[in-house]
């Protein structure tokens, strides 16, 4: 039998196969859950990953919060954040200084913040650079500040360990509490 010949006797079988196989699986229905038992136990009705959201206040934007998952419940403004990165923005939209951690808290009716898990501060004008193991942003205070054990290193090498800081969020007025240990390079 030649090949055309042969094509056209088992074509329509080979497809009526395929067809049958699969429609099969598509009857296969999966009893557990889809997500993991840690995502379950969060309670959250909305999880969102990759989420991108901004602060505002009277129309300008005050700064970017960025996390790889943000668990949102409907019984509260706030917002649990893994993986998170804040933005903060001067008056002309420039950008003053960024905030990363592991984990946080947002509050989306007050756009007050709490990070988590090795946080960093970065001042964008200075080069400045502040570590701690949590840090909240009061935008009703507009201050940044951390009750937490902290490192601060100037762009200059020049390092200061605290017991916790406070700063205005220009960044004029950082105060790094109870110095101890050694301070220099």
């Amino acid at each position: 039998m030649d090949a055309a010949k042969l094509r056209l006797k088992c074509g329509p079988r080979l497809a009526t196969l395929t067809l049958i196989v699969g429609l099969g699986a598509c009857e296969a229905s999966t009893n557990g859950a889809v997500a993991s038992h840690e995502l379950l136990e969060m309670g959250a009705d909305q999880v969102v990953l990759g989420m991108t959201m901004f602060m505002t206040s009277g129309g300008i934007r005050q700064g970017r919060v960025e996390a790889d998952t943000a668990f949102m419940y409907a019984d509260s403004a706030k917002a649990k954040l893994r993986r998170l990165r804040i933005v903060f923005f001067d008056e002309n939209g420039v950008e003053r200084a960024t905030v990363t951690g592991t984990a946080g808290e947002w509050d989306r009716n007050t756009d007050r913040m709490w990070a988590q898990g090795d946080v960093v501060l970065i001042v964008h004008a200075d080069g400045r650079r502040i570590e701690s193991a949590e840090m909240v942003y009061d935008p009703e205070m507009e201050e940044i500040w951390s009750d937490s054990a902290t490192v601060q290193t100037l762009a200059n090498g020049r390092v200061t360990r605290g017991s916790s800081f406070r700063s205005d969020m220009e960044f004029r007025n950082v105060q790094i509490l109870n110095i101890r240990g050694a301070v220099g390079r």
